[in-house]
């Protein structure tokens, strides 16, 4: 594994945080990875019919977070074996970690007694390019990064009974609970429950 602060390859796959100064030229390829977990009837807040325009709206509700420090996002790609001026590889993955301190508007400090916590917002992987640990990379840098910021716990939420609920608990997440037929599910036909978990750091 080769890596600086913001960035690390391994086995072939080079993660990286996005730089604000980047974001925007990034949304493109992360609202394609969204686009694909919808069209898949994943359950990730959204409901069918879900567009090209409404998942790069998402991630541009994003853009003022991640300028400010508050939210980042880690892209997993292709190592590039070719030198510039080659075009960078493709997003393959992408991951959100949200600062909940953030998200009460109207006080200076927002949430000031959850300064210690992050919150994993979206974990994608495309699915031509699942079951390689990509995933597993993806979440390990998120997990640095929040050391980095002083988070000492990290909790997230999943859909009750996906592949993604075997991962995180593969991986060394504490299931808390379920909370059952909570959300719609993408093709608007069931209610799907969400399974939380978290990790201390």
């Amino acid at each position: 594994m080769t890596s600086n602060s913001n960035s690390y390859t391994i086995d072939g796959i080079t993660l990286k945080v996005c730089p604000p100064s980047s974001y925007r030229s990034i949304i493109p390829e992360l609202a394609v990875l969204l686009k694909s977990c919808i069209d898949s009837n994943i359950t990730m807040n959204f409901i069918q019919p879900f567009s090209l325009e409404d998942a790069s709206e998402f991630w541009l509700s994003a853009e003022d977070n991640v300028i400010q420090g508050k939210q980042f996002v880690v892209i997993a790609q292709e190592a590039k074996e070719r030198p510039e001026p080659e075009p960078e590889p493709k997003a393959q993955a992408g991951g959100l970690l949200h600062d909940p301190a953030s998200d009460q508007e109207g006080t200076d400090d927002h949430l000031p007694n959850a300064k210690h916590r992050g919150e994993v917002g979206k974990l994608i992987v495309g699915k031509e390019h699942r079951k390689r640990g990509i995933g597993k990379m993806l979440l390990s840098c998120l997990e640095d990064k929040a050391r980095e910021h002083g988070r000492t716990i990290l909790v997230l939420d999943t859909q009750t009974g996906s592949g993604a609920e075997l991962f995180y608990e593969h991986i060394g997440y504490t299931k808390v609970g379920v909370i059952p037929d909570v959300t719609m599910a993408p093709d608007g036909t069931q209610y799907t429950s969400c399974t939380f978990f978290y990790k201390k750091l």
